[in-house]
């Protein structure tokens, strides 16, 4: 009940874990269902997996809408889901109480929205920033405040802002709103399709200055949206700098001929986690669930994972902000939310 590059990097970690023996001499075993990005079909498809499938874990979803739609039907089911929807409310009630089963195993909207605005404003110097975003997607929504909110504190401001539709495909005038308002950066949240077009538009219309942007500038953007590219700040989960993950990078295309995202190690640590906890305490999902809730200080290739068992959220991990330069991506430093 995941992406196809979260599938694919928790396949790679089960084929390694089941190279090696299993769990206790035992193999694991994936059973994983197309959602095909509907909320219904992701409601049934975790369903049979609570009742007929019997499975001891989930990983997914990570998509927000999805994970809102879920998150109360979790309650009536002891398996814990292991998810990656930032949105708050994949994870919390209304009354500020954790869903009993919901995680999340990447920094919130909130955590990320305030690493990308200190980082933008603290280390680059960033001072007055536009915004554009899709006002009917919960994912570019959910990160707008975090940012406005910390860039504010960190003594910027936010000079305007501009929502636009999810039809949208002409950004040329509400980009130029931006620009006439004499902003050092442009703030965009947005999904990788939009995220080109912007890009592009901006630069088209004489645009020469820094974009901040979410996980969606990650590899592939670079060379999706081509020179244009150049200048784009954004936030990752991982450096492909790192001789590990370059070998699974490595490895994977030479299989796949397909290239292996950050959402392919988000996957994979996730399963390395589930596999960790059935060789502690079993596969009962309710002890793995309480596992989970007390994970502290995982290393895995996202970073150093701990779970606060207040939020269902990690706590403290650490995303590397990136700058693309000649359309590829340079490490500019590890950054978490200051304390």
């Amino acid at each position: 009940m995941c992406s196809k590059m979260v599938q694919e990097g928790a396949l790679w970690a089960l084929n390694e874990i089941n190279a090696a023996g299993g769990i206790n001499g035992r193999k694991l075993r994936m059973i994983t269902y197309d959602t095909k990005a509907d909320v219904q079909e992701a409601i049934n498809a975790f369903t049979r997996m609570c009742t007929r499938d019997r499975v001891a874990a989930i990983i997914g979803p990570p998509v927000a809408n999805i994970g809102i739609a879920i998150a109360p039907i979790s309650e009536n089911y002891d398996v814990p889901v292991l998810g990656f929807a930032i949105d708050d409310r994949v994870t919390m009630k209304d009354n500020g109480q954790p869903y009993k089963n919901m995680f999340l195993f990447q920094p919130s909207a909130r955590q990320q929205g305030e690493i990308m605005a200190n980082f933008a404003v603290r280390e680059r110097g960033l001072k007055r920033f536009g915004i554009i975003y899709n006002q009917a997607n919960a994912y570019s929504v959910s990160l707008l405040e975090p940012f406005k909110n910390a860039a504010r504190a960190a003594g910027a401001q936010i000079v305007i802002e501009v929502p636009y539709q999810p039809t949208d495909r002409d950004f040329k005038t509400m980009l130029n709103k931006i620009v006439s308002a004499k902003v050092d950066a442009i703030y965009a949240p947005n999904y990788t399709q939009e995220l080109i077009l912007i890009v592009q538009q901006a630069r088209a219309i004489g645009f020469d200055g820094q974009l901040v942007c979410g996980l969606d500038a990650c590899p592939p953007f670079p060379a999706l949206c081509g020179p244009e590219s150049n200048g784009v700040i954004y936030i990752n989960n991982i450096t492909e700098t790192e001789p590990q993950i370059q070998g699974i990078i490595r490895d994977y295309k030479a299989k796949t001929g397909n290239d292996a995202t950050n959402k392919f190690f988000l996957g994979y640590d996730v399963m390395k986690i589930i596999a960790k906890v059935i060789g502690e305490v079993g596969d009962n999902p309710v002890a793995i669930r309480n596992a989970v809730e007390n994970l502290k200080g995982y290393q895995g290739l996202t970073g150093n994972i701990t779970i606060d068992p207040k939020t269902h959220q990690t706590k403290g991990l650490e995303m590397v902000m990136h700058e693309i330069e000649n359309q590829a991506p340079k490490m500019l430093k590890r950054y978490a939310v200051p304390e």
